[in-house]
Parts: structure tokens; sequence; C-alpha cells
């Protein structure tokens, strides 16, 4: 098989176009650090195979029927729970407030809309949407604050934050909750 190079541009087309969060290289592919950071901000697990090895396989369970030739993704069930949650990117944050996250729905899914898991101690950082997204409050308050406009949800209240907005995420305790955006990828 011939050596493949893979940029951040290929990841993300692949993301796009496969129903599997599993990649895998060859011993002789060569893959950028920027196309690893994306594939690891798209939730795609990269394998690489060793040399002499017979070519792996996305295993399909038995008795299941690929609905992805009638163009349905498969079904997905996030237990949140095990989501192991993941430090949000340094530098963006205000200092000495935690804030961890975890993709868990993306295109790399089929799905037009990504959803995740994100945890805020006691503290706010600022973010700018480049999409739209809605915040489901799991545990804690949320506060997103728009300029002069400031909402509060609580526990089972949904947040709607439209694209282009520059807000602040802040919490007076800690607070868990599931963000929805769209699209998929935002980035």
């Amino acid at each position: 098989m011939p050596r493949q190079f893979f940029t951040a541009a290929d990841i993300i087309l692949l993301a796009r176009q496969q129903n599997s969060n599993v990649l895998v290289l060859s011993p002789e592919d060569v893959i950028t650090q920027e196309a690893e950071d994306v594939a690891d901000a798209l939730g795609i697990r990269l394998v690489r195979e060793t040399a002499g090895s017979k070519p792996i396989k996305t295993p399909i369970s038995p008795g299941s029927t690929d609905l992805t030739s009638m163009g349905l993704p498969p079904l997905k069930v996030v237990h949140g729970a095990g989501v192991s949650m993941e430090p949000f990117r340094k530098g963006l944050v205000t200092p000495g407030t935690n804030v961890q996250l975890k993709d868990v729905v993306s295109s790399i899914d089929g799905s037009p809309m990504a959803a995740g898991f994100m945890t805020l101690d006691k503290g706010e950082f600022s973010w700018t949407l480049t999409y739209d997204e809605m915040d489901v409050v799991l545990e804690g308050e949320l506060a997103v604050t728009r300029g002069g406009e400031v909402v509060r949800g609580g526990v089972g209240d949904v947040i709607f934050i439209p694209k282009g907005s520059n807000i602040t995420f802040g919490a007076p305790d800690k607070v868990r909750f599931v963000y929805v955006t769209f699209p998929a990828n935002w980035n």
C-alpha cells in the first residue's frame, strides 16, 4: 500500500465522510501534528498498524444491519457517567477557573450537529460563538452574559445562544451541562 500524508484538512474531510471515530494508519503513513490535534478535537482515535500486521477492520456487531447504505448513520448512546472529561484549551479561560469538556457526538457520527459535556468550576471564561448552541444544565447554575444581558439556568433549564454572540460562561459554584451545536464542524 502506498504511503499517505495526512494534513488537518484531510482529517476534517475524512470526519465528514466516514461513519467511524477511528482512523487506521499504516506504519508508513505520515500525519502532521496539526492533523493529530484536529483528530483529537473531533474525537477521532488514531490507530497505527504495526509492520507485518494484518489490516485492522472496524468490527460490526453480530446480527446488525448496515443502515449506512441507506444513508442513515448508526444510533449512538453516550452514558454521561462514563464520559472522561478533558481540560479546556489552556490560555482561553480565566486563571484559576477549571473548565473541562468532552465532545461525544460530531460529524464523525454522521450528524450535522455536535454535542458534548462541559463542567465549569466557580469562575468564568469568554467565548465567541461561530455556531448556534443550546446548553442543558444537569447540575448547578450556569450564567451566560452577552453585553448587558445575563441569563441564568438551573437544573433542567435550556439556554439558547445564537451564532455570532460574544459571551461569558460563568458559574457561582460548579456547573455541569450538555452543549449542542450547529453546525457540527463549527471550527
